[in-house]
């Protein structure tokens, strides 16, 4: 799944958890969110079962208008702070309820997932397709959470061979390289 704002393929705390804390990309996007991550090596607190979310708006006030009413929205929003470059990180503890989930996310069993938890991410989303109609998708969550057909024979192909009912139909997170924010590599 590629950014359309980062021309880069999302990570699995952007696929999986940003919905967690009540955020969806599709939403965030227009106040330059990049992606979401599971710690950052650079700041000095270290919380638990977080999602640390990282923007870089090209409007700040907008942006802070969005902060002001998300430090409403939930108590989740444990902090937020800044770097050089116009980046700003926000950090939500994950629900109580939920923290089996963040749990299977480390694990990459997606498929233990609560129908609680799944019930959170749309099942369908409408995107402009290539010839500029609006069009509705079935989503990738429920496509990987209900181990469709779709997705079971694009992986089979992709991998050649035949997917086992104990094989998960989305590759595990690469917490190290892919889920842990380290804004010296942007």
């Amino acid at each position: 799944m590629t950014s359309k704002l980062t021309g880069t393929r999302a990570n699995c705390s952007t696929i999986f958890l940003l919905p967690g804390v009540g955020l969806f990309k599709k939403d965030i996007e227009k106040h330059g969110f990049l992606s979401a991550y599971i710690d950052d090596v650079n700041h000095p607190i270290h919380y638990e079962n977080a999602v640390y979310v990282l923007y870089r708006p090209d409007d700040i006030d907008r942006f802070q208008d969005f902060l002001k009413k998300e430090k409403h929205r939930t108590p989740l929003l444990l902090e937020d702070y800044d770097y050089e470059g116009g980046y700003i990180v926000t950090v939500y503890g994950f629900p109580i309820r939920f923290i089996p989930e963040y749990r299977h996310f480390l694990e990459g069993a997606y498929s233990k997932f609560s129908t609680g938890y799944k019930e959170i991410f749309p099942s369908s989303i409408q995107l402009v397709d290539e010839e500029g109609n609006l069009t509705w998708y079935i989503t990738l969550q429920y496509h990987i959470f209900n181990r469709t057909d779709a997705i079971k024979n694009y992986w089979e192909s992709k991998i050649g061979q035949v997917l086992t009912s104990e094989m998960e139909c989305w590759s595990s997170p690469n917490l190290e390289e892919d889920e842990i924010l380290n804004i010296n590599d942007l």
